[in-house]
């Protein structure tokens, strides 16, 4: 009978670990989705982006954010995600949706799943189309976590160096919902020439959080064009001081256009 007590052993040791793991996907409060997704990110930084924070995660636990960052890897929303409820009293996972290309959104597979567990807000890249920017002001008004890249695209050329210019959807959103914008500079993201390859290279990223930007002085006026390249440009500059690195002046029109 001794190896039938260790066949009850041994299953008991899978299922009770397993039953506990499902416990916590089913009363995440983010969904289940999300909380697999975490998990995955989890294992993804102990193995492969190795990401430590270089002081205190500034996302706020409650209430609605604009978490705006630069942008030299494909792995970028992960690392942002790490460890984000840090400082709450009440450590839970929030969502951050992300607006990103559609094509990524629509392809299918793993990646596909995720990006819609996560709440990404598809937009394509013509950027005619204000549905995607009307969606993200409504998960704003709804208390939800935004998150940009406002360099529009992965910065190859001067990762380290210099911002690409930012473009002004993020004024836009910032002024018409009112939602804090709390900048993030991540160092040292995993980088490849694929896509794929970004999230198997192995780094020691870092990220750097800096406090709610002051747009105050913008909140009484309407949010023409000169208002949203100040804006702009402010929050930019705030993002390159936080990384070290030069900014590039909004110097073209935005496709955000006024209410």
């Amino acid at each position: 009978m001794n190896w039938q007590n260790s066949i009850i052993a041994i299953a008991f040791s899978l299922v009770v670990p397993l039953a506990i793991l499902v416990f916590r996907a089913m009363t995440c409060s983010a969904g289940w989705r999300a909380w697999i997704c975490y998990q995955i990110s989890r294992i993804h930084c102990l193995v492969f982006s190795r990401c430590r924070p270089t002081n205190a995660c500034t996302y706020p636990e409650n209430g609605a954010a604009i978490i705006v960052a630069n942008h030299t890897s494909p792995v970028d929303p992960v690392l942002l995600w790490t460890r984000h409820f840090a400082q709450f009293k009440t450590p839970r996972l929030r969502v951050i949706g992300y607006m990103m290309a559609k094509e990524y959104y629509v392809r299918g597979g793993l990646l596909s799943w995720a990006f819609r567990a996560m709440e990404s807000i598809p937009v394509e890249r013509s950027g005619r189309d204000m549905a995607p920017i009307r969606e993200a002001l409504r998960r704003l008004e709804q208390g939800h976590l935004l998150g940009l890249f406002p360099e529009g695209r992965i910065n190859i050329k001067t990762p380290d160096e210099q911002l690409l210019p930012g473009g002004t959807g993020v004024a836009w959103l910032a002024l018409h919902s009112g939602a804090p914008v709390i900048p993030v500079f991540i160092h040292k993201a995993p980088r490849s020439p694929s896509m794929v390859g970004s999230f198997f290279t192995r780094t020691r990223a870092t990220l750097t959080y800096g406090e709610p930007i002051d747009l105050s002085r913008w909140h009484n006026e309407k949010p023409g064009h000169a208002n949203l390249i100040e804006v702009t440009d402010l929050v930019m500059q705030r993002l390159a001081e936080l990384g070290g690195v030069r900014m590039s002046p909004t110097v073209s029109r935005s496709h955000i256009e006024e209410k």
